[in-house]
């Protein structure tokens, strides 16, 4: 089954409303010093959001940033995608690029089948919003 681990990682990470945050990364943006340890140390760092951390799911692209969001995450997805390769860069709107956008379309249903609601977000936007007196025009 495509989403077998999926169910049990929604309970431990879910929110009482059974909200989860995801957020994807790949091998490049899961390497030591990259941007996922920015980002998880952007909830640390924010001012109260840390607890928030409890509800993110890091959902990994390929076996090696899966490997490194188990090192630094408690939760963490290998979404794993018969014959597709993710680990390397999907130029726009390429045929690879259109598989992962369709794959990760599909695992967001899943979790709604699932009766849980998401906030997906990108790294570099996360980053953005954690830091002190940033003003929304």
């Amino acid at each position: 089954m495509l989403y077998q681990d999926l169910g049990p990682l929604l309970q431990r990470a879910a929110m009482d409303d059974k909200t989860v945050i995801l957020t994807t990364v790949n091998e490049a943006f899961a390497a030591p010093n990259s941007l996922l340890d920015l980002f998880l140390e952007s909830f640390r760092i924010g001012e109260g959001i840390e607890h928030l951390l409890d509800h993110l799911i890091v959902v990994a692209m390929d076996s090696k940033a899966f490997d490194r969001c188990m090192l630094v995450h408690p939760h963490c997805f290998f979404h794993r995608i018969n014959g597709t390769d993710f680990t390397s860069e999907k130029v726009f709107m390429t045929q690879g690029y259109i598989e992962i956008v369709w794959s990760k379309i599909r695992l967001q249903r899943r979790i709604l089948e699932l009766g849980y609601n998401f906030l997906f977000t990108v790294h570099v936007i996360s980053i953005n919003i954690h830091t002190k007196n940033v003003h929304v025009m």
